[in-house]
């Protein structure tokens, strides 16, 4: 019996919608015309080189990302779309792809420090630090203020014993948290990367909305804002783990090279407030005094929101999560 759920190279019309092909893509549902019955790894390869675009558009976009700023915005709405990754899934590869590569490196450090203390013949539980009464004494009251905070919570819109269930929830998860702090800070900190993607998604449209209220008289749709700023935070958390890298060799005291290191750091580091200021130049085409105004502004304000965002957003972890 013949299977239709496969879309059949060579076939005269398209097998999801019926209508008549006309190259590799169906003119009307835009399925392609691709057949899947074939090796598993090869579908893998096409799974990945699908979601990465590991091909000479990703190359065309990163370059373009990283040397001219707001060129991949003013492409978009300008209908050139296709020759370069959209905004959106470039924002998460690069975000998934940067905190992959941290979480690997911080893992190779504790593994690294773990086999030292096998060479050295140390015991890592002889030589953990025994907490001092004064640092138990310390930690109690901190969970004692961790519990009188919780008692205060009580949310106008939930009856007295959702909110009870509520506090008892917030009251367990914050103590499992404070102690896991208290033991391994650096752990503690680094299983939270994991929300930091889902963090900078939440304040972009902030971002964005800023932007669109000091560019009010310009004409330009919140839409242009959020793009803009989509591909600029792509850029910052590239530049982000690029000078981390610079950063390390840098103290890796080397000779020449940490010198070199250094300058290129501090030329990659003044490039990122160069690089969103021009972005803003050139894509509403203002003065530069007036944009400079703008840039200020927009960073003055960004910094206390994102201040505030991050408190938010940490207690919020904190104290559910």
């Amino acid at each position: 019996m013949e299977n239709h759920s496969v879309q059949e190279v060579g076939s005269e019309s398209c097998l999801n919608c019926g209508q008549p092909l006309q190259g590799n893509f169906c003119g009307n549902c835009g399925q392609e015309v691709k057949d899947l019955r074939r090796p598993f790894p090869r579908l893998t390869a096409q799974a990945l080189h699908s979601l990465f675009e590991i091909d000479g558009r990703a190359y065309r976009t990163l370059f373009y990302l990283m040397t001219r700023p707001a060129h991949l915005s003013r492409e978009y709405f300008s209908g050139r779309r296709m020759r370069y990754t959209p905004p959106l899934r470039m924002f998460i590869v690069i975000s998934v792809s940067f905190f992959l590569l941290v979480s690997f490196y911080t893992s190779i450090q504790s593994l690294e420090g773990a086999i030292s203390q096998q060479t050295n013949g140390a015991n890592p539980e002889a030589q953990a630090s025994v907490p001092t009464e004064e640092q138990e004494l310390g930690d109690s009251e901190g969970l004692e203020d961790i519990r009188e905070f919780v008692e205060l919570i009580s949310l106008p819109f939930l009856d007295e014993q959702t909110n009870a269930s509520l506090r008892a929830v917030m009251r367990t998860q914050a103590e499992a948290n404070f102690t896991a702090l208290m033991d391994d800070p650096t752990e503690f900190a680094r299983g939270y990367l994991e929300y930091i993607t889902f963090f900078m998604l939440i304040m972009m449209p902030l971002l964005a909305l800023l932007q669109k209220i000091l560019y009010f008289r310009t004409g330009h749709y919140y839409s242009e804002h959020l793009v803009l700023t989509l591909h600029n935070h792509s850029f910052l958390i590239i530049m982000l783990f690029v000078t981390s890298v610079t950063g390390m060799v840098e103290e890796s005291e080397i000779p020449v090279l940490s010198t070199v290191f250094g300058f290129l750091g501090s030329a990659l580091f003044l490039w990122m407030w160069v690089y969103l200021y021009l972005s803003l130049k050139n894509y509403f085409e203002q003065g530069y005094g007036i944009t400079l105004l703008k840039y200020a502004t927009a960073t003055f304000l960004y910094g206390v929101i994102l201040s505030s965002g991050v408190l938010i957003f940490s207690a919020i972890l904190f104290f559910l999560f």
